[in-house]
């Protein structure tokens, strides 16, 4: 890809991946993170997902779910959270020269001039050094626009690699209007 590029960096279920940093024996288990005091599921590992836990669900909704599957169920910790990002962030800096912080577990990569015209390659180089540096594991999504490397990063969440890149055309054919960054229900539905 020729001419200007973003990458959108998204950290993979990121509360539970900072908690697993510090508990590897977390890893391959169904794990939740909960919002302040403990009201609902704000974070889910790949097993939890798969278990039909809900982003949102209030706990006394999915407690005989937890209890059924073992999840483990833990409350935040936002000054770990925070932490963890700021490493994340600042490991980013050494990819491109501009990094906007976009929330806690996302930002937006320009990478002009960087990766040596391969994006999909400098994208996986990034994720793995990510992952090396931090222990966070990352999706990236590379695309000429930060709304259609938005829409990158989801599908690179779904992908192997973890990374996807590519052309306008190639995005918006595959994509129906609801999937779009900012655009909402009743937009999509015009």
């Amino acid at each position: 890809m020729k001419g200007r590029l973003f990458a959108l960096v998204d950290c993979n279920n990121f509360y539970v991946s900072c908690e697993r940093v510090f508990d590897p024996a977390l890893e391959g288990r169904p794990v939740v993170a909960l919002s302040n005091n403990d009201g609902c599921v704000i974070a889910r590992s790949g097993e939890a997902k798969a278990l039909g836990i809900p982003m949102g669900a209030p706990l006394f909704q999915v407690r005989p779910l937890i209890r059924k599957h073992g999840v483990l169920v833990y409350s935040s910790n936002y000054a770990l959270y925070g932490d963890m990002s700021g490493r994340v962030m600042a490991s980013l800096a050494e990819f491109a020269p501009d990094v906007e912080v976009y929330s806690i577990d996302e930002a937006f990569l320009d990478l002009a001039g960087a990766g040596g015209g391969d994006a999909a390659r400098y994208g996986r180089e990034i994720r793995a050094k990510i992952h090396r540096w931090t222990g966070i594991p990352v999706s990236i999504g590379i695309a000429r626009t930060k709304t259609l490397a938005k829409l990158a990063a989801g599908i690179a969440k779904e992908s192997r690699s973890g990374v996807f890149a590519f052309p306008e055309a190639e995005t918006l054919a595959r994509t129906g209007a609801g999937e779009v960054w900012g655009i909402g229900r009743r937009h999509a539905a015009m």
